[in-house]
């Protein structure tokens, strides 16, 4: 294959996003909690067995590809059967993707809904639905579920990974995180959750669960904390809490363009750097109104720049701006070593199975033709147009394990 002209780069990484969402994109106005009960859980709630499911899933891992994603980490919804076809046609997209069905024991679908709209998504008593399973019986019918999931498909083609995936605090009791930590270990998998992600998200679950000093405390006390824990946004923390996800090898997933979408905050990210706590990006759709991680790169160097310009964040000794070459690393080889996929992908090196992107330059280049030399042609100059103009736009090719996955269509 001749590909002169164009750039070949390590195929990038989404480190968090939800597949049942992805309809849901854009419905602006709202932040976090009162964005899940309105857009979010009757749009999952519905997503079960309806013949739509497949095309849905299948246009999601198109979509992923098309923006030049390689390796996803995703959540789908409460549904074991729909979680089956997402697998499914993750096996049959190529895709590298770590993925498990959504845990939920505390305010899932219907318990939130059924609330009058003067009631808040933390009030009231948990247990007053009528009709619905006990709490040990949800709880035991969760933890049969996935972990007959995860017994299918974690480890297939070495290529398909299991997630243990409670959705977040206010809506996992302690007993269900202790059976997802005791499950990932036992398998080998992964836990994937939320953390602090909204203020009004962690008065929740500190109203819930008064014996802990914090949001990171309640999980660290559940057992769920870990080197193959991968936790979104991770905005509103302390010291102290970053410290704890030091000491037991979590890893956080900076997700900027949802964070700016609802209203929920900006990441400390040298905080957590300078304790050394590996970062990924990811898209976080629905939220995230696009697949893109260069949209994500693009935001989060905007997001660096306005807690600088503020000065929103602790001090600390090693605190530096962010550049193009950051986070372009958090996209491919930071985002696997947060995946613990260094091994094999995120980078173009000798031995790695060749998850690589193939790039046209020009389709981001201000400059037409001839002129185009004009806006420079060094790696930093690619890179830098790549991130802030566009790069999903230049994507030509996608491989993955060195097979071809995408092939854009030709551009008048």
């Amino acid at each position: 294959m001749d590909y002169r002209g164009r750039l070949i780069l390590p195929g990038l990484i989404d480190g968090h996003c939800h597949l049942p969402q992805y309809a849901a994109t854009a419905k602006d106005g709202l932040e976090l909690l009162g964005w899940l009960k309105t857009n979010i859980f009757p749009l999952e709630r519905s997503f079960h067995s309806a013949p739509w499911v497949r095309p849905y899933a299948r246009h999601f891992f198109q979509e992923l590809l098309r923006n030049g994603t390689t390796t996803a980490a995703i959540y789908t919804s409460i549904w074991k059967d729909s979680t089956d076809i997402c697998f499914e046609e993750a096996l049959k997209s190529g895709m590298r993707v770590i993925m498990g069905q959504v845990m939920m024991d505390r305010l899932s679908y219907d318990d939130v809904l059924r609330r009058p709209a003067s009631q808040s998504f933390g009030d009231g008593d948990r247990d007053s639905v009528p009709g619905r399973l006990s709490p040990w019986d949800r709880l035991k019918k969760i933890i049969q579920e996935s972990e007959g999931l995860c017994h299918k498909w974690h480890g297939k083609e070495n290529r398909l990974f299991y997630a243990f995936s409670p959705r977040f605090g206010p809506s996992c009791s302690p007993a269900l995180l202790r059976q997802a930590g005791r499950l990932a270990k036992k398998y080998s998998a992964y836990i994937q959750t939320h953390l602090a992600e909204n203020r009004q998200e962690v008065g929740v679950v500190l109203k819930a669960n008064p014996q802990c000093r914090s949001y990171t405390d309640f999980y660290h006390q559940s057992g769920i904390l870990g080197p193959k824990t991968l936790l979104g946004h991770c905005i509103w923390l302390d010291g102290r809490e970053m410290d704890i996800l030091n000491k037991t090898a979590g890893k956080v997933i900076h997700c900027p363009t949802s964070n700016f979408f609802l209203s929920s905050g900006i990441m400390d990210w040298n905080g957590l750097a300078g304790r050394n706590i590996p970062i990924a990006l990811g898209s976080d759709v629905g939220a995230g109104p696009e697949l893109s991680i260069w949209a994500v790169m693009k935001q989060a160097l905007y997001a660096d720049k306005i807690a600088g310009a503020y000065h929103l964040h602790e001090k600390v000794d090693n605190k530096r701006p962010l550049t193009v070459q950051g986070v372009f690393y958090w996209a491919t080889l930071g985002g696997a070593k947060a995946l613990g996929m260094d091994n094999v992908t995120g980078s173009l090196e000798p031995g790695k199975q060749a998850d690589f992107i193939v790039a046209d330059p020009l389709a981001v280049n201000p400059m037409p033709g001839r002129l185009s030399r004009l806006a420079g042609r060094s790696a930093q100059s690619h890179l830098a147009r790549l991130i802030y103009r566009g790069g999903e736009n230049a994507v030509c090719s996608v491989f993955v394990k060195g097979r071809k996955l995408f092939e854009a269509a030709p551009k008048n």
